[in-house]
């Protein structure tokens, strides 16, 4: 009562505005959860234990001696064989309410109604020529239309090739229709939120390359058809019938979302990586899988299901220890997974111990399963996508580590001579300039010996940001070994080069550098070569090289460029 208290104090514009009342949301959960009273108090359930009893002598009455009470309103599951059940109304179901007889967990059952005075039995099932479109897939529905008065009886026939148990019941038409609608909002919702949540993974997983989104969609495609089918959604499709009708169907399509969530599964969390034991149990599990899958295909059996069943839960064991040991060691996709799949993981345990009969089928599991689907799925795409962004984030660092020299900012040698070699070819196809501009820094080794090894890191640090204050955008700055470093200098010919040399060694001499309160000067020798037609990249830094330590022979603090055959010093 207390979600339906409002505030008495309403503006004209809000009684103008059209209002949401969040209740219905609950109003329609609590319609899907909740039986029809009317079934616990109006019928009584029995069943015919005479095997190979003929319809005209069922409907008859003459085997009404044979039929035996049945506690509640449960017609179980035995076999695949058809079963006779007699549903006696203990009070007057008048006409005027529109009463209806009512069976839950149609999925894959056939019946056969008669209601007293029928000649011919409804015949009601979710797929085929016996489906009735003017209800939805939540229940088979019969009218009595002549109501229903007290002490007659319904025969009803049961063809079911699955282990759920229904329960029965006879409601009024209003009711009914409300019990189906809130079904039918549910289901749409999950279907529509399913599909649109795999096209999304599937989308990321061609606009990113990474696997992972791929396993995510084929697990939410699997798991959309199967609960298509056994909800009865696929009905629309005629030419579906026989893949409904057929075990394999479900069989196939469970075990493929099982076998692709195990493979994403082991994606997402980087189980090889770091739990390899559980990443090899989970390649078993995932080689059982697979092994029933291949085998539906041709046939299964009685203990098909009874394998998968146990392979899944051995699997989510598993799981389970996988997330709480990455929850340990700070996982952050682990916290999404947690959040995401255990729920759902939990309503399947639920699931199959009542397929296997270890405890009743909940009603709320008619809920739970597809909304724990939606919500699974929604998570692990959220998860996903912040993984990959994270592993994105930390491929880039790892990138600017190996491109960038921690000390001097400057490019890395191998960085340093993949551009130049780039550039060398851009130079080459457009035939245009490119100069390199090869130093070291005069006596670093005395600065060293002298200052301390922190003196000739702060030193290189500041040659390095002076350089690089004077080059443009294009240009390229690199330290190439100890104080060695690299110039590349796009569309500069040779005289212009040796003159940027010269303007770079003067933007470092001209500025002193002070280190625990001494000034020290420091000085360049550089050389200097513009790349010839044909000529590598390796070929023009040899000669770069050269001009270099012709520099420091002719007695350092100086530019030499290598313009002809040999080095000759131009400033």
């Amino acid at each position: 009562m207390a979600i339906l208290v409002a505030s008495t104090k309403t503006s004209r514009r809000d009684m103008e505005k059209p209002r949401i009342h969040y209740w219905h949301y609950f109003l329609v959960l609590y319609l899907l959860l909740t039986p029809a009273v009317v079934s616990a108090q109006g019928v009584a359930l029995s069943r015919l234990d005479v095997p190979g009893a003929a319809t005209a002598d069922v409907v008859a009455g003459r085997h009404n001696e044979s039929f035996r009470p049945v506690a509640g309103q449960e017609i179980a599951s035995v076999d695949r064989q058809p079963h006779w059940w007699r549903i006696t109304a203990l009070s007057d179901f008048g006409e005027l309410d529109s009463p209806q007889f009512v069976m839950n967990q149609p999925s894959r059952k056939q019946i056969e109604v008669w209601r007293p005075g029928d000649v011919q039995g409804q015949r009601r099932s979710m797929y085929g020529p016996d489906a009735d479109m003017s209800h939805s897939t939540r229940f088979h529905v019969v009218p009595l239309s002549q109501g229903l008065k007290k002490g007659a009886s319904i025969y009803l026939r049961v063809t079911s090739a699955d282990v759920t148990s229904s329960r029965i019941s006879i409601e009024p038409a209003k009711e009914l229709l409300a019990r189906e609608m809130s079904h039918l909002y549910l289901r749409s919702f999950v279907l529509t939120a399913l599909s649109i949540i795999a096209m999304l993974a599937f989308g990321f997983w061609v606009g990113f390359g990474e696997r992972g989104y791929a396993y995510l969609g084929l697990t939410l495609i699997a798991q959309t058809l199967s609960v298509a089918f056994v909800g009865g959604e696929m009905r629309w499709l005629s030419w579906l019938a026989p893949l409904a009708d057929d075990r394999r169907t479900y069989i196939i399509l469970n075990t493929a979302a099982v076998l692709a969530s195990l493979r994403f599964l082991n994606f997402f969390l980087s189980l090889p990586q770091n739990q390899p034991r559980l990443a090899k149990m989970l390649d078993v599990c995932s080689a059982l899988q697979g092994g029933l899958l291949a085998l539906s295909f041709y046939g299964v059996w009685p203990a098909s299901a009874i394998f998968g069943n146990v392979v899944l839960l051995a699997s989510i064991v598993v799981v389970a220890i996988a997330i709480v040991k990455a929850i340990s060691r700070n996982q952050r996709e682990a916290r999404f997974l947690l959040l995401a799949w255990m729920p759902l993981m939990t309503v399947l345990v639920v699931l199959v111990g009542a397929y296997q009969k270890w405890w009743p089928a909940f009603d709320w599991l008619e809920v739970a399963y597809p909304s724990g689907l939606a919500f699974g799925g929604l998570g692990l795409l959220m998860g996903l996508t912040n993984k990959v962004q994270q592993l994105r984030v930390d491929r880039d660092f790892a990138h600017l580590q190996a491109t960038y020299d921690q000390l001097t900012g400057a490019m890395t040698r191998a960085a340093l001579e993949t551009a130049l070699r780039a550039e060398t070819q851009n130079a080459h196809r457009a035939k245009r300039p490119l100069s390199v501009v090869f130093f070291d820094i005069d006596h670093f080794k005395r600065i060293n010996d002298e200052f301390g090894h922190h003196a000739g890191d702060e030193t290189l640090r500041y040659v390095a940001q002076r350089v690089s204050g004077r080059l443009r955008t294009q240009d390229l700055c690199g330290r190439f070994g100890g104080d060695e470093m690299v110039v590349g200098l796009v569309g500069a010919d040779f005289h212009h080069a040796v003159n940027i040399a010269e303007q770079l060694r003067r933007r470092v001499v001209d500025n002193p550098l002070e280190i625990d309160g001494r000034q020290l000067t420091v000085d360049l020798s550089l050389g200097v070569a513009e790349l010839q037609p044909g000529e590598t990249v390796e070929a023009l830094l040899k000669r770069a090289d050269a001009a270099l330590y012709a520099s420091k022979a002719a007695g350092r603090g100086r530019v030499t460029g290598f313009s002809g055959s040999e080095p000759v010093t131009v400033v």
